[in-house]
């Protein structure tokens, strides 16, 4: 999946989505909370490009894969304006049905991201 994401293959990313994903992200900034649905999300992901500007990378480090759930270990680096976050973080992704059905995002430091996109 994040090799489809940093292709930007939207047709391909969407193909391994539940229509009524839901997507979790921790904190009380301004990209927190949950998103549900595919169009939601897709929304989501182009307000998180257009704020870093593209300046995103995730360098997936290892995977666990299990019947119903897979879990990333992933480091992460965003970049607004001048300010860079590096993050090592879990993804616990959801399968049912072969499709990501839901996404739990558990970031190291919650508050470099709330410092990054600010709070509500």
């Amino acid at each position: 999946m994040y090799d489809v994401l940093a292709a930007a293959d939207i047709r391909a990313f969407t193909d391994l989505l539940d229509p009524d994903i839901e997507w979790t992200v921790p904190g009380r900034h301004t990209l927190s909370g949950t998103t549900v649905g595919v169009a939601a999300l897709l929304a989501h992901l182009a307000e998180v490009a257009q704020r870093t500007g593209g300046h995103v990378s995730v360098d997936v480090r290892e995977v666990l894969t299990g019947e119903a759930y897979v879990t990333a270990l992933v480091d992460v680096e965003m970049t607004v304006d001048d300010h860079t976050v590096q993050d090592r973080q879990v993804h616990v992704f959801q399968v049912r049905d072969g499709r990501i059905a839901s996404v739990r995002e558990y970031h190291g430091d919650v508050r470099a991201f709330e410092e990054l996109f600010g709070t509500p």
